[in-house]
């Protein structure tokens, strides 16, 4: 997982997702500096699971994100989301992949929407008019 920096011209702005994101990062390298035995299999086989094969790295990015939808992870979800567009899914699909983890895990995933609102206006910003 890389720590969420600005692009190059890019304002560094705060919001919540990008707040969460920095949060989730810390975690990551407090766990990756106090297991070393333990993580980077993990991030090897992680790393694995997702690549290509039967199943492109992009529907397998779109899966994890329905999956940390319907588990309501907010740092999975941003997490998710950011690979998600990193590897050039779009904003209908991730609303797509919304529709299919609210249809499994019902209330409790409809009530998450918040969460991936704000994920979606750091990702896939509307074009403002």
């Amino acid at each position: 997982m890389a720590v969420f920096k600005p692009k190059k011209g890019e304002m560094h702005m705060t919001t919540p997702a990008r707040e969460k994101l920095t949060k989730v990062n810390k975690g990551y390298l407090f766990a990756k500096n106090n297991l070393p035995e333990t993580i980077p299999p993990y991030l090897q086989f992680s790393a694995k699971a997702r690549s290509d094969g039967a199943l492109s790295a992009k529907t397998k990015e779109l899966i994890l994100l329905g999956i940390a939808l319907a588990l309501r992870c907010s740092g999975c979800l941003l997490h998710h989301m950011k690979e998600c567009k990193k590897l050039g899914a779009t904003r209908e699909e991730v609303l797509e992949v919304f529709g299919v983890a609210m249809m499994m895990g019902g209330g409790p995933v409809f009530t998450f929407a918040a969460e991936l609102e704000e994920a979606l206006e750091e990702f896939y910003p509307l074009e403002k008019k």
